[in-house]
């Protein structure tokens, strides 16, 4: 049996590990700022670009069934070395996609599986490195730096394409050098899993997800809110340089990942700002800011207001990031000690359902309806979801 090195003192480890994700998360969202150049180059719309999202969803799910058991097994560290020549191993696709695509149709498929590999593993990577001042808040971390990465790869791609030569071959140069680094730093990193000499029967099968009856209450709950919350993120990723072109004659591709970079980077402030609430209040204020933002988005587009949208993008990202981390933490406080993780699991794939089947919707929604009226449907739907969670909050306190 290999046994894992000892622990360091001190912050770094977990910083180490928290920038490894950063860099691969930055990786999965970077080809946004380039949709519009893919468009111009192989000749589709909003609907494809809508797709071109959702397949990354689909690598992600796909990565996260499959291999979501195995660093328990293999160990962290071979895991996210792994998802980071993975990512290297999509940049290079992406490089050979530029007039193809069935080609880019695939790299996004092998991006989301670089995502869906790293994202359980590094966070539990992260809780089991954090020291110090850093042990009780490695969930935050983790958090912060998945959904950070998420909103910095379009900006740091549209950056790339404002002021640099070959905007659909250089990002993804830059993101490959990334991703080496990260490699290094990995390499000087612990181990953290005793790992078998003799891998056991079934180490290496498929996550099942999987709820205990007296949790599935609480699930329905947490979800649907959490489902809400990731639908606008979603839509912003896929849809909102669309409604930027379209409706506020904004194409500039720093302005619109900047505008992109907002619901993400409150995300990670509703993390902080949840962290202390009881569920109760955390969920009222995040159905309250979900629903506003849903007001102010379906108002921004009325007016063709980038103020509103930004300050939509805003809100949203804020409830979003409440009601993801008291979901999380309520499902992980109450289910059975040897469930938690397939708990975990079917939480992790319902929202990222979330993130793609309404985003498809919506591009269809974009092409037939127009961007105004299909984004104040959009934002109906999801303002609805969030008053549904509120509802069943209420009902579950009365029960109790």
């Amino acid at each position: 049996m290999t046994s894992p090195t000892s622990p360091r003192s001190g912050a770094g480890p977990a910083l180490a590990m928290a920038l490894v994700l950063l860099v691969t998360m930055i990786g999965t969202t970077m080809p946004t700022a380039l949709y519009s150049h893919y468009e111009q180059r192989i000749g589709f719309g909003v609907e494809m670009v809508t797709v071109v999202f959702a397949v990354y969803v689909v690598g992600v799910m796909g990565a996260l069934v499959v291999t979501g058991r195995w660093s328990d097994t293999v160990g962290r560290r071979p895991l996210m070395a792994a998802a980071l020549v993975i990512g290297i191993v999509s940049d290079g696709l992406f490089l050979l996609a530029d007039d193809s695509l069935p080609l880019l149709l695939v790299s996004r498929v092998v991006s989301g599986a670089s995502a869906g590999i790293t994202v359980g593993t590094a966070t539990v990577f992260i809780v089991e490195t954090a020291a110090g001042a850093l042990r009780g808040r490695a969930s935050d971390l983790s958090g912060g730096a998945n959904i950070l990465g998420l909103g910095l790869g379009p900006l740091l791609a549209a950056v790339l394409v404002a002021h640099a030569p070959w905007p659909l071959h250089l990002t993804y140069l830059v993101h490959a050098v990334l991703c080496v680094l990260a490699l290094l730093v990995l390499a000087a990193g612990r181990e953290t899993v005793d790992v078998p000499e003799h891998r056991p029967a079934g180490a290496l099968a498929p996550l099942r997800p999987a709820l205990p009856p007296e949790i599935r209450a609480d699930f329905v709950r947490v979800t649907t809110l959490s489902f809400a919350g990731f639908a606008v993120l979603g839509l912003f990723t896929a849809v909102i340089s669309t409604v930027c072109s379209q409706v506020l004659d904004l194409t500039a591709a720093v302005p619109v990942a900047l505008i992109i970079l907002v619901p993400y980077a409150m995300s990670v402030v509703g993390h902080q700002v949840a962290r202390p609430l009881p569920e109760r209040r955390a969920t009222l204020l995040a159905v309250l800011l979900l629903v506003a933002g849903m007001a102010l988005l379906a108002l921004s587009l009325q007016l063709a207001s980038t103020t509103l949208l930004v300050v939509a993008g805003a809100l949203g990202g804020s409830g979003q990031g409440i009601g993801f981390n008291r979901g999380l933490a309520v499902l992980t406080q109450r289910a059975p000690a040897d469930r938690k993780g397939a708990v975990t699991s079917t939480y992790f794939l319902v929202n990222y359902v979330a993130i793609s089947v309404p985003v498809l919707l919506a591009g269809v929604a974009v092409a037939h309806l127009g961007p105004v009226e299909a984004g104040t449907w959009f934002a109906g739907g999801v303002a609805l979801l969030a008053v549904a969670s509120g509802v069943l909050t209420l009902r579950h306190r009365h029960a109790h």
